[in-house]
């Protein structure tokens, strides 16, 4: 007892003393990768570690020159910050015409292109895209601490907010999420206020789901998945209508940003589907090992598993935390263009796997500690994917490594472990 108190005492001045030092390490690439991206003047090349995919620079033309982007970083925010410049030719932006210096069509909806050409094309490109980079970060922040706060966990946020920013500005895989000005903390966002308006049965809660879901479509396979499975987990009519009027927020919120620049939005989705059908698998996609149409039917696929899920935890929604996270994982890996710089779309679910061990006391139980620490483990080492890849020399390592850590979270819930507690605790807590 002498010895757990002790430990009790030193452990607290330690976690003090490492948060402090890494978040120096953290600040100091945060400060490099900045300065380069508003002035591309290479300080970039300090950091440690390096990206992982190294540094996609803005290319010269009369274009980039007239807005200062040459050698710029942010590649991904190019395809909306230089197409919206001219946004009365918008269908241009999703044509091999593009304004984007490589040439790339938009896979953006021309609803972020409208608000893009209103707000950070005042800026020069250097500005905007560390701006695009900032405000993602707090609204992010801002929501995760809200998170932690309504789930009464706070006393795992600053553990929490140390593992999210060693994962984003001490690995190769995080700083490649910033090198590339990526979006992928908006579907994190679209993710957590997701489940929170779900389980919490709050309609405002799904509409900043649906509107961070907009950002990113890459984000409506997994809330597809959720929203079919919220209305399966109905335990009567009454259940079931309440249900799909939550859906419906969502659904008609995305509708009603369509429906805002339907022309444009037609050439969006044509572009679109395109792509997911007939541009050929990169990066980590699951169909570097899966035929098309196998891996395009994964959502329905994962929607039977999850009924299974439902059934065996007797329409305890919450319960599936876990199942949702290896769905998460899997899915990141679903798109024809997939990286693993996605990773920070699943940051949503720390605060959501903590509130789940706690609230069916799984803590208690190696169980649900195992579950919790894998989920940790899986964000941390799939952060140095780069690293696995020179070990093992085959990118496809890392795929499937995604598809083991899924199957293992999917898989999970199907065991019976006991819920100490019903998941209207959530509710008592929430409100």
């Amino acid at each position: 007892m002498k010895i757990i108190s002790l430990f009790r005492k030193v452990s607290k001045p330690l976690f003090i003393i490492i948060f402090l030092i890494l978040h120096c390490l953290i600040l100091n690439n945060f400060i490099l990768l900045s300065k380069d991206m508003i002035y591309g003047d290479f300080s970039g090349l300090d950091l440690n570690p390096l990206p992982r995919y190294g540094f996609m620079r803005v290319p010269e033309n009369h274009f980039t020159l007239k807005y200062e982007s040459v050698n710029r970083l942010a590649a991904d925010f190019a395809q909306i910050y230089f197409p919206s410049q001219k946004f009365s030719s918008l269908t241009t932006a999703y044509t091999k015409e593009t304004l984007d210096p490589w040439q790339r069509p938009s896979r953006y909806a021309p609803f972020i292109h409208a608000m893009c050409s209103i707000s950070l094309c005042k800026f020069e490109y250097g500005f905007a895209s560390f701006l695009h980079m900032l405000v993602q970060m707090l609204l992010f922040f801002l929501s995760f601490i809200y998170a932690f706060k309504i789930l009464q966990i706070e006393k795992d946020l600053f553990p929490s907010i140390l593992l999210v920013n060693f994962c984003l500005f001490l690995t190769p895989v995080g700083l490649s999420w910033f090198e590339r000005g990526q979006f992928s903390l908006y579907v994190s966002l679209s993710y957590l206020w997701l489940v929170l308006g779900l389980v919490n049965r709050n309609g405002y809660y799904i509409f900043l789901s649906a509107l961070f879901a907009y950002v990113k479509w890459t984000s409506f396979p997994f809330i597809f998945l959720v929203l079919v499975l919220w209305l399966l987990n109905s335990k009567s009519i009454k259940e079931l209508k309440y249900s799909i009027y939550l859906a419906l927020v969502f659904l008609l919120t995305v509708v009603f940003f369509f429906l805002l620049y339907l022309e444009y939005g037609i050439h969006f989705l044509v572009g679109l589907f395109e792509q997911e059908i007939a541009y050929e698998p990169q990066g980590l996609s699951l169909m570097k090992l899966f035929p098309r149409f196998i891996v395009k039917t994964l959502p329905f696929m994962l929607v039977v598993l999850g009924y299974l899920n439902i059934r065996r935890c007797k329409n305890k929604f919450l319960f599936l935390i876990p199942y949702f996270m290896g769905s998460g994982i899997i899915l990141t890996i679903y798109p024809t263009l997939a990286y693993d710089y996605s990773i920070p779309c699943l940051f949503c679910f720390i605060p959501l796997v903590i509130y789940w061990a706690k609230c069916f006391k799984l803590d208690e139980h190696s169980i649900g500690r195992l579950i919790k620490y894998l989920f940790f483990f899986f964000v941390i080492i799939a952060s140095f994917s780069i690293n696995i890849i020179e070990v093992f020399s085959s990118e496809l390592t890392i795929i499937y490594g995604y598809i083991l850590f899924a199957a293992v979270f999917i898989l999970l819930p199907l065991l019976n472990l006991s819920a100490k507690n019903e998941e209207g605790r959530f509710n008592a807590l929430a409100n």
